[in-house]
């Protein structure tokens, strides 16, 4: 069971959160400090190597926190999530996002509840001191409007579930969501229609979004309130793919300029999964050198 102490101390960091989805655009979101972190997925290989040693590295060239991409049996990279939370906290590290896929094997439809296994899933994350938990994937059939509507709705359930524990849910893009259409709209338009703000909240990734088709600067105009979370990724140019940060066909200085001002975004992920003629850790370093020339530090 979820203990009520850490339910409580983090609920109160969940409700921030959602009152921060309720400003109009226009006006200048009132964050004060932007959290800049690394999505371990860029250095995967290193972290299945040796994670320890990788994340040492990862502070070393700057970062103070990061979002993990391996969760599974309970464990965080190999480590239960008591460890994770010391081995971060003497590292200097902190990890309050993730991406843990809410899976339908995780949905109990006919209760209307989420099984004992993601039960365990926002207890290890509220352990570990996460305050987002981040689904990067969207297992329901898009294809099928039936199972989409059903697995939107498990969203929302899920959603209302973790703030109740204490955790805000969200949801990461990737390109199926805009190239499937209901209605005559990208699917994506009808998840944002109908996840409520306190319940699901959105992390941008720029570079999956233009592989799509879609410009998120579009998108961004379209649902200010909904991102609190981006994944910092340009786009090399033609390519389907990431590139170094500030050197893809993306207008980076103009999206995180307007996202600054206009949304309630604060914490800003930077993944890198191509590296061109650099090492993943060299990419990483530059892509953060990179981003706090866009004006955060």
């Amino acid at each position: 069971m979820i203990q009520n102490s850490i339910n409580r101390r983090h609920f109160l960091k969940a409700g921030a959160a959602v009152l921060a989805v309720s400003l109009p655009l226009g006006a200048a979101p009132n964050i004060k400090v932007y959290h800049i972190g690394l999505q371990l997925f860029s250095v995967r290989d290193a972290m299945k190597q040796d994670p320890l040693g990788t994340l040492k590295a990862v502070r070393q060239v700057g970062y103070k926190e990061v979002e993990h991409a391996d969760y599974r049996d309970r464990k965080f990279y190999g480590f239960s999530a008591p460890e994770f939370k010391k081995t971060l906290e003497n590292i200097g590290l902190a990890m309050p996002s993730s991406h843990t896929i809410f899976r339908k094997a995780h949905w109990l439809e006919a209760q209307s509840d989420v099984t004992d296994t993601w039960k365990q899933t926002i207890e290890d994350a509220l352990i570990v001191g996460q305050e987002y938990l981040i689904s990067p994937w969207f297992e329901w059939d898009l294809t099928q409007p039936d199972a989409m509507k059903r697995g939107v709705a498990a969203y929302e359930r899920c959603g209302e579930i973790c703030r109740a524990a204490g955790l805000r849910f969200g949801f990461h893009n990737h390109t199926v969501e805009f190239e499937n259409k209901y209605a005559g709209q990208p699917i994506y338009d009808y998840m944002l229609r109908n996840w409520t703000l306190a319940n699901v909240c959105q992390q941008l990734d720029l570079c999956n979004m233009a592989i799509a088709g879609a410009d998120p600067m579009e998108w961004l105009r379209r649902y200010p309130h909904h991102f609190e979370s981006m994944h910092v990724k340009d786009r090399e140019l033609g390519e389907d793919k990431s590139t170094l940060l500030g050197t893809g066909s993306l207008d980076m200085e103009g999206i995180l300029a307007f996202a600054k001002k206009h949304t309630p975004v604060k914490y800003w992920i930077i993944e890198q999964e191509s590296y061109g003629s650099k090492t993943p850790l060299e990419a990483v370093a530059y892509d953060l050198r990179r981003f706090k020339e866009y004006g955060f530090i």
